[in-house]
């Protein structure tokens, strides 16, 4: 493998370069030095010759005449001149005669020596010995060769710098070229390359660039093509996943069926729906084939009813109880032909077990099981219709309710209250005979309805209700609570022949029977009507009036939180008065709400709470929000939204912060005018509440003409819900379709942990009882 520094064609130009300039310059060199040296000996060789004949000339005559004195003179002389080292005359024995030498006995000079013959006319006469200094030579050599090898290095540099400035040059743009090549290899974005030119490596950059642009070009179209291929493949996988999703989450059960009569697709609702195993793939099995095995689920008169195409929904009865719908839809393609039949299947059963609670709650008592006030007004205008028809028909209507519930309801709460509404219900109950009507009117009044009884026989009745429920005792908390009741009696046509009148008679009869001491029943008397009842109104009344003017109304608030974390939403203001009896203690609302009610004074009321509740808001801003609740005499007024406009200007605080809750009864009594006041509130900023909501007749169906924010949904839905199916169905339907309303829900009486968890699985938002919080009088800083 090669050197990692000649990979590159640059290295291995460079490298090139420089190894054929080392080898040409060296060869220069050594050429060099041998011509020098060459030079050096033919100049020897000359010196050497020139030396020889002027010794020969200058000894010869001496050497004759055998004058040695003149020779060693000669020799001394001779020795001086440059570059000789010595001299030695030998005679013609070989014996040495004379001598001249520049160094000191006994040294070794470096010389280069010869012998030169003394020859007189061709008689040798002795020999010279001339020993040449070579040091010069030596020093020239060195000298030369110095030279050389300095011009070789600087020649070699520069030749070097040269050439490698060339190479560079020329593999400079081959090196962009090559790294282009390989950014366009691993896809990165090209970029065109400078340098092209005329010359062979501009054209082939230029070429390049042709080719790489081009290139680019189609990896930018199959890019483009191919993110928009894996696009449209994740669309249709997308696609396809929320469709088969969606086919195996739905409520409705589905079949296709081709125009062969096979099965083609069928979801996993449909094979629900059936209490046979369908454990068949589609193309399995025919239309005829699957008719046939669920067929013996369906009672007699829903079996040829199964896949026959009416056009219209069809019901089907399974053997079991359910009811299943059924229709189905012809599936065509786009040009028109048709593809086979499309069978939607549903469950109807819950539909119409609500739609019949539903029916039962709007004429039913949910805490006794008896006919409700709507119920009861129905039988008595029935009554009186029959009335109409038969002018001698009698009848007596019975109004009563239990002396001092309120107590129990206070002191034991109000499951020992509902405990014992339960027990007057059912011991009541078993007195009641066919034809006669018995309901609860709302809190502990109950009424009884007995057509074809005159006098004698009401007055029978309430001995025997009367009977019957002083004989009722019940314990709380270690303490024996025994309850009287008090029975008003109108009868009919003697009292009144309308249902107004009649009810308004039965109840005043009713308030002279306790006035009368409690316990007892009494026939409603004229001359006894208008002088109680003005003086009970006159004393709440003054008391009412009283507290608005000596600042004796307080707020306590409880708080209203949400379900999945329990923290506090908002909460809600709730008006106490103090006693003027016993200021220590507070009167609760229904001590002093229902004669404000009948006096006109709730008005008043309602506008001190509005008061009083903004500027609770405005002195806290902490405070999520607050709910107000406003009587229907207040929102008859339409003046109020412009009065909670300017409180909550001049207090400065924000319209969304207060929620206006109304009775769901008190808002169905005048849709008009409660209608245009929560139009009006919403138009302010304020939040909307329906309370009690589900308690009326029809609920579901004034939604769209009571356009709340918020629906509380009514107690009686909530005490019970745990152990209730049938509160728990209409608590479903109810959050269902707040939820498709865009509505929140509220739950109030909620007792315990159990409650609150069912609460928040059939998905309602908020929640509001003692198991939560309390009311206080104070709201702590979060």
């Amino acid at each position: 493998m090669p050197m990692p520094l000649l990979r590159s064609l640059r290295s291995r130009l460079i490298t090139l370069t420089v190894i054929v300039e080392v080898v040409m310059i060296s060869a220069i060199v050594w050429n060099s030095q041998r011509v020098a040296e060459e030079h050096m000996v033919r100049q020897f060789e000359l010196r050497r010759a020139e030396i020889s004949l002027l010794l020969q000339a200058a000894l010869a005559p001496a050497m004759a005449q055998r004058d040695y004195a003149a020779v060693s003179e000669t020799l001394q002389s001779a020795q001086k001149l440059q570059g000789i080292d010595y001299l030695v005359m030998f005679d013609e024995a070989g014996q040495r005669i004379a001598s001249a030498q520049s160094f000191a006995d006994g040294a070794l000079p470096e010389a280069l020596d010869f012998r030169v013959a003394i020859v007189i006319e061709q008689r040798k006469y002795g020999e010279l010995q001339v020993g040449i200094d070579r040091r010069f030579l030596l020093e020239a050599r060195r000298e030369i060769f110095s030279q050389n090898l300095m011009l070789a290095i600087a020649g070699i540099l520069a030749s070097s710098l040269a050439l490698g400035a060339i190479a560079l040059w020329l593999t400079k743009r081959l090196g962009r070229l090559a790294e282009a090549s390989h950014d366009l290899a691993v896809g990165k974005a090209f970029r065109a390359l400078p340098g092209s030119g005329n010359d062979d490596i501009g054209q082939v950059i230029a070429a390049f660039n042709a080719m790489a642009m081009a290139l680019e070009r189609r990896l930018d179209d199959l890019r483009s093509a191919e993110a928009q291929q894996r696009a449209l493949a994740q669309t249709i996988d997308a696609e396809r996943s929320r469709l088969d999703a969606l086919l195996a989450t739905m409520q409705l059960g589905l079949v296709f069926v081709d125009q062969d009569e096979h099965i083609s697709y069928l979801n996993p609702a449909f094979a629900s729906l059936w209490p046979v195993t369908l454990d068949i793939q589609p193309s399995a099995i025919s239309l005829p084939e699957l008719r046939q095995r669920l067929a013996v689920s369906l009672v007699e008169a829903s079996r040829d009813e199964l896949f026959d195409d009416h056009g219209t929904l069809v019901e089907l009865n399974l053997q079991e109880g359910r009811i299943v719908t059924q229709h189905s839809i012809p599936v065509t393609s786009r040009g028109g032909a048709e593809l086979g039949r499309l069978w939607i299947f549903e469950d109807v059963t819950g539909e119409h077990q609500i739609a019949e609670r539903l029916i039962y709650m709007a004429e039913r008592d949910s805490l006794t099981g008896l006919a409700n006030r709507a119920r009861f007004s129905a039988e008595l205008d029935r009554l009186l219709a029959r009335y109409q028809r038969d002018p001698g028909l009698r009848a007596a209507l019975l109004y009563f309710d239990l002396d001092e519930f309120k107590t129990v309801n206070d002191n034991f709460g109000h499951r020992a209250g509902d405990n014992v509404l339960v027990c007057t219900a059912n011991a009541v109950g078993n007195l009641i005979r066919s034809g006669e009507s018995f309901a609860r009117l709302g809190g502990d009044e109950f009424a009884i309805i007995a057509p074809g009884v005159d006098l004698s026989g009401a007055q029978a009745m309430a001995e025997r209700v009367l009977k019957a429920l002083t004989g009722l005792s019940f314990e709380f908390d270690g303490k024996r609570v025994s309850l009287t009741v008090s029975i008003g009696i109108a009868l009919l046509p003697d009292h009144a022949d309308n249902a107004e009148e009649l009810v308004s008679r039965a109840d005043a009869a009713m308030y002279q029977a306790k006035r009368g001491g409690k316990n007892c029943w009494r026939i409603y008397r004229p001359d006894l009507d208008d002088s109680g009842h003005m003086l009970s109104q006159l004393g709440w009344n003054e008391k009412i009036q009283a507290a608005l003017e000596q600042d004796r109304l307080v707020l306590h608030f409880q708080g209203v939180h949400a379900i999945g974390t329990r923290a506090i939403s908002h909460y809600e203001a709730l008006v106490r008065m103090v006693d003027p009896d016993n200021p220590g203690e507070l009167l609760l609302p229904g001590s002093f709400i229902p004669a404000a009610e009948r006096t006109g004074r709730i008005v008043d009321i309602d506008r001190w709470v509005l008061g009083a509740a903004i500027r609770k808001l405005a002195a806290s801003p902490e405070l999520p929000g607050l709910a107000v609740n406003i009587s229907a005499r207040s929102f008859d007024d339409p003046a109020l939204a412009g009065v909670i406009s300017g409180l909550l200007a001049a207090s400065g605080v924000a319209p969304r912060r207060l929620i206006i809750e109304l009775t769901e009864t008190a808002a169905l009594a005048n849709i008009r005018d409660s209608g245009r006041f929560i139009s009006d509130i919403q138009k302010l900023g304020c939040t909307v509440c329906l309370d009690d909501f589900g308690v009326g007749f029809s609920s579901f169906a004034y939604l769209k003409q009571l356009s709340a924010d918020v629906l509380k949904i009514d107690g009686m839905f909530i005490r019970n819900l745990c152990n209730d199916h049938q509160d728990q169905v209409f608590v479903r339907a109810i959050v269902e379709v707040a939820r498709g309303m865009g509505k929140k829900t509220v739950a109030e009486f909620v007792g315990d942990a159990a409650t609150l968890a069912l609460l928040g699985e059939l998905g309602v938002d908020y929640a509001q009882g003692y198991y939560l919080s309390l009311p206080i009088g104070e709201i702590q800083a979060p």
